[in-house]
Parts: structure tokens; C-alpha cells; sequence
């Protein structure tokens, strides 16, 4: 009891995996069940599209959904333009954070692309991965602070936002978000030298 640690780990809430179990076809009747028709249709419009990386085989007359092919392995054959998917790391893991395992298939050559798909499949019993589809973020004008010259310049940015929940015994609340502007020019935003925040 010597180290005191606040907030709490949660690895739950840093598990990818949740977005797959949302889209995953077996499991449609629990989250209409468990979930109102708005809630539902507004999930699908802000949760990507994710699929677990498994190696498992599947039958020869099944398909995995939406990317028209029968294993993860196929993958490695995507032409460049096929290859707007991103894979990630899941789960609570020093890979996951920083976009150190982020492979983005549309800007890398095919032989990496190929790499890190057998890298994925191979270690998904123990650090899983994720496969989302890659969208492109939206550049906008924005004013920042210049610290030399003390003027207010403008800045396009993209942005990554994260927000901030916290618990008490009234409940949950949306407490704060934390922006992330990072220049046009990074495809991955997280944070960086480059970054405001």
C-alpha cells in the first residue's frame, strides 16, 4: 500500500477491442435489446467500423464483412488503394498509446503493409489488434500564441479530441475535453513536439 495511484487503472477503457464487439453480427440482437433505436443509430454514426485481427480460419462460404474477403491474411494483397484501413494495437499496453503501433495501409509500401499484418495475426493471442477503417481529419483555420515574438498567428490544424468524464456518487458527468492541434501535414495526431494543446 505504499503507492497511491489517482485515477484508478482502468484497462476496460483503453480496450480498441469494444468498438469490434459493437459492430460484431452475433452480438446485434444484445445491443438492440440493451440499447434505444437513437442511442443505437447515434453509436454507429461516431464508433468506426472495427474488426478484431484473427488469425482463426474461417469457413470456406464465409466472408468478413464489409472488406469482401475470408481471412485477415488476405489483407497482405490489398492494393494501396484497398489499403485505407489503419491497425492498431489494443488493449492496455505500452504499443497502444502514441500511435507507436499504428499502421496506416494507404501510406505505407506493400511490403510493410504485409509485415504488419502477420505481425497482428501472430500476436493476437497476446497483444490484440484492431483493423478501422482510416478517414481523413478535416483542416481548419485556428490562431495560436507565438511565445518569441508574443503575436497571435494563424494555424491550420487537424484535431483530436479528447474528453474527460468524471465519477461521483451523483454520477458521471462530461467535465472537460483536451484538444489536440497538430499541424496538416501529420497523417497520425497525437501528442507531439509539433502539437498545441
Amino acid at each position: 500500500k505504499k503507492i497511491r495511484i489517482t485515477p484508478p487503472f482502468k484497462p476496460q477503457l483503453e480496450e480498441k477491442l469494444w468498438f469490434a464487439l459493437f459492430w460484431m453480427r452475433p452480438l446485434r440482437d444484445f445491443w438492440r435489446r440493451a440499447l434505444s433505436d437513437r442511442h443505437f443509430d447515434a453509436l454507429k454514426k461516431v464508433i468506426p467500423r472495427t474488426w478484431i485481427l484473427d488469425p482463426s480460419p474461417s469457413p470456406p462460404h464465409a466472408e468478413l464483412p464489409e472488406l469482401g474477403i475470408q481471412s485477415f491474411q488476405e489483407l497482405s494483397d490489398f492494393s494501396q488503394r484497398e489499403r485505407e484501413l489503419v491497425i492498431k494495437a489494443s488493449g492496455f499496453s505500452e504499443l497502444a498509446w502514441g500511435a507507436r503501433s499504428v499502421v496506416i495501409g494507404s501510406d505505407v509500401p506493400q511490403p510493410e503493409w504485409r509485415d504488419a499484418v502477420e505481425s497482428a495475426l501472430s500476436a493476437f493471442d497476446t497483444q490484440p489488434h484492431i483493423l478501422q477503417r482510416f478517414h481523413k481529419a478535416a483542416i481548419f483555420p485556428h490562431s495560436v500564441f507565438d511565445n518569441e515574438s508574443g503575436d497571435v498567428l494563424p494555424f491550420q490544424a487537424k484535431v483530436r479530441l479528447c474528453p474527460y468524464y468524471f465519477a461521483d456518487s451523483k454520477g458521471v458527468q462530461l467535465s472537460g475535453a483536451l484538444a489536440t492541434l497538430c499541424p496538416p501535414d501529420k497523417k497520425i495526431l497525437h501528442g507531439m513536439r509539433d502539437a498545441i494543446l
